[in-house]
C-alpha cells in the first residue's frame, strides 16, 4: 500500500467516524465555529455554577448572622 493510498483510507475512516458522531467535517470553518460555540456555552455554564455557589454561601452566611443577631438581641432585652 502506497503512502497516498494509506492517507486516503485514513481520511475516509476519519470522515466516516466524524459523520457517525454527527459532525459534518466537509466545511472545517463551520465546524470550528460550532466547536467555539460549544466552548463558550461550557464556559458560561461554569460561570453560572460558580456564581450560584457564591450566592448560596452568601445567603447562608447572612442567615446565620441574622440568627446570631436575633439571639443576642432576644437575650439582652
Amino acid at each position: 500500500m502506497t503512502d497516498h493510498e494509506l492517507r486516503k483510507v485514513v481520511a475516509e475512516a476519519v470522515a466516516e467516524t466524524l459523520l457517525k458522531l454527527g459532525i459534518d467535517a466537509s466545511d472545517p470553518i463551520e465546524l470550528q465555529k460550532d466547536m467555539q460555540h460549544l466552548r463558550e456555552w461550557r464556559e458560561s455554564v461554569a460561570t453560572v455554577k460558580r456564581q450560584s455557589l457564591i450566592t448560596a454561601i452568601g445567603i447562608l452566611t447572612v442567615g446565620i448572622l441574622g440568627l446570631i443577631w436575633a439571639a443576642l438581641r432576644g437575650t439582652g432585652a
